[in-house]
């Protein structure tokens, strides 16, 4: 007897740095982000950009500091800072 294994839906993750994408911000759409599962940062983004997407979107805004980040907490509430940290998400590990 074969055991059933049982599929995973894929996962789509936005991964976002260096530079605010306009068709993100500028002229975001409701919905535009309804599909992705996680998104995430990889540094040198301004944290209002951060607090956006976090705020449009249903996922999980991860990110770690870039060469030129300097958030507080109250900069990037909502999002998770995983610098120096894993964070598992759905069964992913995920180091920053």
């Amino acid at each position: 007897m074969r055991k059933r294994r049982h599929r995973q839906k894929a996962m789509k993750i936005l991964v976002i740095a260096d530079e605010e994408s306009k068709i993100l911000y500028d002229y975001y759409k409701p919905g535009m982000l309804d599909d992705i599962d996680l998104i995430l940062s990889c540094g040198d983004l301004h944290a209002g950009y951060l607090s956006f997407l976090v705020t449009m979107s249903h996922a999980p805004v991860l990110f770690v500091n870039g060469n030129h980040d300097h958030y507080s907490e109250d900069d990037t509430r909502g999002c998770i800072c995983v610098e120096d940290d894993i964070y598992v998400y759905r069964g992913i590990r995920i180091m920053g």
